[in-house]
């Protein structure tokens, strides 16, 4: 079969052949359509991050297709898979019976594939913030595709004001109406202290709940501007890994910050958000751009994805 495999750290992937995977108890054979490229891919093939596969390797922690063959699917059924083998890069892949989902009819594949890790990312993360109905929503990093999908789930969930931050002024733009951002505030220059001050204008008084998807200088900000009792919830560090906090801002709003990662997701909390989003998708409540590359310009995409492509990127196998 086809894939796109990684043969040195810090490359892009390039198409190869590789064995078909065997059937095996307790897992389901799929025929992949549609793989999502996501950050978390170029992490660990960059060589330097916490998992390092030993090399020839396949990328892909997500994607969409059909069952070729399961003790417990049957065939045909249209499934979203996360963890397989090889990864999702590839015509066929093998994955755990649990962490399969059916995907709905109304759901094209392209849009069950683009949704799983950044939908999870964005809708568990309210999860973990503990959101409740009514409260004031800042996401940073509001252009990528997890923080696109976090301002929807915030306004379906009945947020009373949703802002974006980021660096892009015209990707942040497109960002704003009903289904979006109630308003948007650019990185540009600013320091801590003048954008927590853009951001509270922007909501309309302090945040209850910080979607961060930066960390660094932008989520200082975020504490600045947020209210007594908020949650913080750091899915991401794109602008840097470390930051200080002032311990003082913290005790006095009693401000939680909390870690989030879909890996700490149960399956059966996995498979109701997943619900939960084909169910707004099939309706027309959640959007999500993506852009779709034939495997054999997995370099193309590669490339892309490190660019910060404000989209969804997948690989049509």
């Amino acid at each position: 079969m086809q894939v796109a495999q990684l043969e040195r750290f810090g490359e892009a992937p390039v198409a190869a052949q590789a064995p078909d995977p065997e059937p095996a108890s307790g897992h389901t054979l799929v025929e992949v359509r549609m793989s999502a490229l996501n950050p978390f891919d170029l992490r660990v093939a960059g060589g330097e991050f916490y998992i390092r596969p030993p090399l020839p390797y396949v990328p892909g922690s997500e994607g969409a297709g059909v069952v070729l063959h399961s003790d417990r699917w049957p065939a045909g059924t249209r499934v979203r898979f996360g963890a397989s083998a090889p990864g999702g890069f590839a015509q066929r892949v093998l994955v755990p019976d649990d962490q399969l989902m059916e995907i709905p009819d109304e759901v094209p594949d392209a849009v069950a594939a683009a949704l799983g890790v950044a939908g999870l990312a964005a809708w568990g993360g309210l999860d973990v913030g503990r959101f409740r109905s009514g409260e004031r929503v800042l996401v940073l990093g509001a252009s990528g595709a997890v923080g696109r999908l976090a301002l929807q789930a915030a306004r379906i969930r009945n947020a009373s004001r949703v802002v974006g931050v980021g660096r892009d002024a015209k990707a942040l733009a497109e960002l704003v109406g009903p289904q979006g951002a109630d308003a948007v505030v650019t990185l540009q220059q600013r320091d801590a202290a003048d954008l927590a001050q853009a951001i509270t204008a922007a909501a309309g008084g302090p945040v209850d709940v910080v979607i961060d998807l930066l960390w660094g200088e932008p989520a200082l900000a975020g504490v600045m501007a947020a209210g007594t009792g908020a949650r913080l919830v750091c899915i991401g560090d794109a602008a840097g890994p470390t930051l200080a906090l002032p311990a003082p801002l913290i005790r006095s709003r009693q401000i939680e910050v909390r870690g989030y990662t879909n890996l700490a997701l149960s399956p059966e909390h996995q498979r109701a958000a997943l619900r939960s989003l084909f169910q707004h998708a099939a309706a027309g409540r959640i959007q999500l751009e993506h852009e779709v590359f034939p495997l054999d310009q997995i370099a193309t995409a590669w490339r892309r994805q490190a660019g910060s492509p404000h989209r969804k990127l997948l690989l049509q196998l």
